[in-house]
């Protein structure tokens, strides 16, 4: 009677499967910040967590994660230990345990526990590599319906297509004034956090007004032609999905 021998993966062979990207289906967008008149909004990739927990079930079966969780002033702080293949990563993710709101008052968020261990967990999970391509996922400009808070389906549609090709086509018909393609950040580039966005008018440079502003509630960015009145405001706090953004 014969068996069969399985071979253990080696630790590079578990990153290597950790590291492919996700489904473009799974991915999902949220707004990082929105036009003037609520019609646009800066596309942020997220996947929910359960994919992760998914990729990690059929890369390692065997993996575990541990949370600690400690408060400080108004945020709670989450540190993951995931352990994958024996090895163990950390990383910490925290979240507001009350938002104030524009009339003065002070909303708890009851879910703050549970986005900071979503937010600890994601990022322990791109120290081995699972993940991690989100990062250079292009942020680009999109229709957005902002009574139900989401992109439109076609745009939608759009974005997710971006993942599957490199290049963003806006749906016909699509708001705004923008110049039709946009070519998007190569797969597996590095993209960079602190990258001015383009003016979601006009497509030129734009003003980082963040720091500088005294009041909160002033845009974030202003165009730097100043014949556009091209602006960026302060994105709203929303509802935390159920897949927190790095």
């Amino acid at each position: 009677m014969s068996t069969t021998t399985v071979t253990p993966k080696t630790f590079d062979v578990v990153l290597a499967e950790l590291a492919q990207p996700f489904d473009p289906e799974t991915v999902e967008f949220k707004a990082g910040a929105t036009t003037q008149d609520k019609a646009r909004a800066l596309a942020l990739a997220y996947v929910d967590a359960r994919a992760y927990q998914a990729r990690l079930d059929a890369v390692a079966s065997d993996w575990r994660n541990e949370y600690t969780r400690e408060y400080a002033g108004d945020r709670v702080i989450v540190t993951c230990a995931l352990t994958v293949a024996g090895v163990t990563r950390q990383a910490i993710g925290e979240s507001l345990q009350a938002s104030a709101r524009h009339d003065g008052s002070t909303v708890i968020e009851e879910n703050a526990a549970t986005s900071a261990e979503a937010q600890a967990f994601k990022r322990a999970c791109s120290a081995f590599g699972l993940g991690r391509h989100l990062y250079a996922v292009p942020q680009v400009w999109a229709d957005y319906d902002s009574g139900r808070r989401q992109f439109t389906p076609a745009a939608l549609q759009a974005l997710r297509e971006m993942l599957r090709t490199g290049m963003y086509e806006p749906p016909a018909g699509h708001n705004g004034n923008g110049n039709g393609h946009t070519t998007a950040t190569p797969a597996g580039a590095a993209a960079s956090p602190t990258s001015t966005p383009v003016c979601p008018k006009c497509g030129g440079p734009m003003w980082d007004n963040r720091e500088g502003k005294k009041n909160p509630k002033a845009p974030d960015y202003k165009c730097k032609d100043k014949g556009c009145d091209g602006v960026i405001w302060p994105a709203k706090a929303p509802a935390a999905p159920n897949g927190v953004p790095f």
